[in-house]
C-alpha cells in the first residue's frame, strides 16, 4: 500500500462508537470519490466525472474501528491496467503522500479554507517532479485543472457532512493519513459550519464592484476564481450570459495568462479585471462566489 486514508466521526453516538448506517453509507460514497478522482487526475492528468472510470490503481477498504467511529480506505497503486498483489512490489511512499496532499487541498478549497496554491500543492507537485519519482505524473497539473477537479468532487465533500447534519448520530469529522510508519492529520475538518459554507447560499440583491486577478478559468463552464486582494484569498466566479462576450473573455484570459507568467517568475501579477456582480454568501455573510453581470474597465 502507498497508504492509508482515515475518516473519523466523533461526537454524539460516535462516543459509543456507533453512527446511523445510510448517513455513514452515502459518507463513505463521498470520501471514495475525492480520493478516486483525485488519484487519477495526478496520474493520468484527467478530470472524471465518475469513479469507475478512474485507472492505474485501487481503493480498498479496511475494517471499520472504534475509537468514536473510523473508517481506513488503503491506495495501491498499479503498473498500466494491472493491480501489484498486495505485498508483491514496494509501496510508492513519495506518491502516497502527494495524493493527500491533492485531497487535502481539495476538502481545504470546497469548504472555504482557501491554501496558497503555489505554497502548498503547487509546490509539492515540483518537489516531487524533482525527486527522481518512481512514476511521472503528467506535466499539467495547474490550479486550473484542479479547480476543474473541485466543481466535480463537491457532491463528495457535501456528502461526508450526512451524519452531522441529518441524522446528527456525529458532530464533527476529521481526516488522516499514513504511510510508512508516520501518521498525521490533514489540515480541514467537517462540521454544522463548513456544511453551511457548502450548502447554503445567499445571493446579494445589490450589484458591488470587485477587482483582482485571475487564478483560473474554464471556457466550457464560463467559470472561474478571482484573487481579490482585500479578501486574500480566491474567490469563484460565474459570467452571466449577457457578460459571456469576446471581450470579457479576452480580458480574462489575458489576466489569467499574465497571472501564470508572474507565478513562474516569482513576481506578482498587476492585470486586474474588475467586474460588477452580485454577492453569493453564507447565512453568517460570508462571501462564497460572484454573480458577474457586466465587466467594468
Amino acid at each position: 500500500m502507498e497508504g492509508y486514508f482515515d475518516l473519523r466521526y466523533t461526537g454524539n453516538w460516535t462516543a459509543s462508537n456507533v453512527i446511523e448506517f445510510y448517513d455513514v453509507a452515502q459518507a463513505l460514497i463521498g470520501f471514495e470519490r475525492i480520493i478516486s478522482l483525485t488519484t487519477h487526475l495526478l496520474l493520468n492528468g484527467e478530470v472524471l466525472t465518475q469513479s469507475p472510470s478512474a485507472r492505474g490503481f485501487r481503493l480498498v477498504a479496511l475494517p471499520a474501528q472504534e475509537g468514536s467511529w473510523k473508517w481506513t480506505v488503503g491506495l495501491a497503486l498499479g503498473i498500466g491496467q494491472t493491480l501489484h498483489a498486495f505485498g508483491t512490489a514496494p509501496p510508492d511512499t513519495a506518491f502516497g503522500w502527494l495524493t493527500k496532499s491533492a485531497v487535502e487541498y481539495v476538502i481545504q478549497e470546497t469548504l472555504g479554507f482557501t491554501p496558497n496554491f503555489d505554497e502548498t500543492l503547487g509546490a509539492q507537485i515540483e518537489r516531487y517532479r524533482g525527486s527522481a519519482p518512481a512514476r511521472q505524473i503528467p506535466k499539467d497539473l495547474s490550479i486550473e485543472r484542479f479547480d476543474s477537479l473541485i466543481e466535480k468532487t463537491e457532491s463528495g465533500v457535501k456528502a461526508l457532512h450526512r451524519p452531522i447534519v441529518k441524522s446528527a448520530s456525529a458532530s464533527a469529522a476529521q481526516f488522516g493519513y499514513r504511510s510508512a510508519g508516520t501518521s498525521v492529520n490533514l489540515d480541514v475538518y467537517a462540521n454544522a459550519e463548513t456544511f453551511e459554507f457548502i450548502d447554503e447560499t445567499v445571493t446579494s440583491e445589490d450589484f458591488s464592484k470587485y477587482c483582482g486577478v485571475v487564478s483560473s478559468y474554464n471556457a466550457n463552464t464560463f467559470r472561474g476564481r478571482l484573487f481579490i486582494g482585500d479578501e486574500q484569498r480566491t474567490i469563484p466566479f460565474e459570467l452571466a450570459e449577457n457578460v459571456r462576450s469576446p471581450k470579457t473573455i479576452q480580458k480574462i484570459t489575458a489576466s489569467l495568462s499574465d497571472n501564470a507568467n508572474s507565478r513562474a517568475r516569482n513576481v506578482s501579477s498587476n492585470m486586474l479585471v474588475c467586474f460588477e456582480a452580485l454577492r453569493n454568501e453564507t447565512k453568517s455573510g460570508r462571501l462564497k462566489g460572484l454573480f458577474v453581470t457586466s465587466l467594468v474597465d
